[in-house]
């Protein structure tokens, strides 16, 4: 079976960091870190969630210019409830952020599986990097959340070691059906366990999560718009969060370092909007699911047609 493009660019990539940071150790500079993740979450991150208009037309969300509006309108709402609630409860949202992700993330491997096995593999990929830096992690979410939120970093310090083992049994599981995805898991605890927290960010979500999910989405919407409106959508979705941070930046001079103020755009960012595609992804998967046993319930008895429903449930 061919690769997939963003298996062997994110394979690429994090063999050549995993080696250079236990060779050399780069020391790269935390403030081109976070330029450097603030740029390709804005090139690659967002363009993947920038989808969901796309998937949410598909899925009779909208149909002409009023019901995207009021689609718009829903997911900006939901996007600001998450910032207002961060604002209230920092710490809180930050567990809910974490454990939201951690399942979306699982997602990318064993997607026929049990849905505790990609939570585990989830939780396990976001709590590595706290065992092997865990100061640095803590650093991470006193940035976000303030200094309670050192605490998240210390239980996933302790739990580490354990989800170290699950996320090598995961990866055999995910091996036996597609030996890319097995592979993919073993790189990514190298790369967890060996680089810095948002170096390990970077190439993970950037390289591999949003390279696959974008991939897979302009294929699955494929035909749901014309081109043209397709791109325009996706441009704007991307454009619109990029103008709302820069303004936050810009309004927020004097409120805490530059670097600071990336983190906080960059990560409470992307836990707003998160949450509205979670609900677009979950609702996509549940079509997709159902779409799948009505195509199996109409199969009859031709193995062939049975085989071809049940695809479906079975990719993900």
């Amino acid at each position: 079976m061919r690769p997939r493009v963003e298996t062997v660019l994110f394979g690429a990539m994090a063999l050549i960091a995993v080696f250079a940071y236990l060779l050399a150790d780069p020391g790269v500079p935390i403030v081109v870190q976070i330029t450097v993740i603030t740029v390709l979450v804005a090139v690659l991150g967002l363009p993947h969630g920038a989808l969901d208009p796309v998937v949410a037309r598909r899925l009779g969300l909208w149909r002409g210019t009023r019901s995207l509006a009021l689609f718009t309108l829903g997911y900006v709402a939901i996007s600001a409830a998450v910032i207002g609630l961060w604002l209230i409860a920092p710490v809180a949202s930050l567990v809910a952020f974490l454990l939201i992700s951690a399942a979306h993330f699982g997602g990318d491997w064993n997607t026929s599986g049990p849905i505790s096995l990609r939570l585990l593999v989830g939780v396990g990929l976001l709590s590595l990097p706290s065992l092997a830096d865990e100061a640095a992690v803590a650093e991470l979410y006193v940035t976000l959340s303030g200094p309670d939120a050192a605490l998240i970093a210390m239980v996933q310090n302790a739990i580490g070691p354990l989800l170290l083992v699950g996320m090598i049994v995961a990866g055999a599981i995910a091996a036996r059906r597609r030996p890319a995805d097995g592979l993919e898991i073993v790189v990514v605890v190298a790369l967890a366990l060996t680089t810095p927290p948002l170096v390990f960010f970077i190439i993970y979500f950037c390289l591999l999560h949003s390279a696959r999910h974008l991939r897979e989405g302009f294929v699955e919407e494929r035909g749901v718009l014309p081109r043209r409106a397709v791109v325009t959508i996706v441009a704007g979705a991307t454009i619109v969060p990029i103008i709302a941070a820069v303004v936050f930046l810009a309004s927020t001079g004097g409120g805490g370092s530059l670097d600071d103020r990336l983190i906080q755009v960059v990560f409470i960012g992307l836990a707003a909007l998160t949450v509205p595609h979670m609900i677009v992804v979950t609702l996509g998967d549940r079509a997709r699911i159902r779409n799948a046993r009505t195509a199996l319930t109409h199969s009859g008895d031709d193995p062939q047609m049975r085989t071809a429903a049940r695809a479906p449930m079975l990719g993900g």
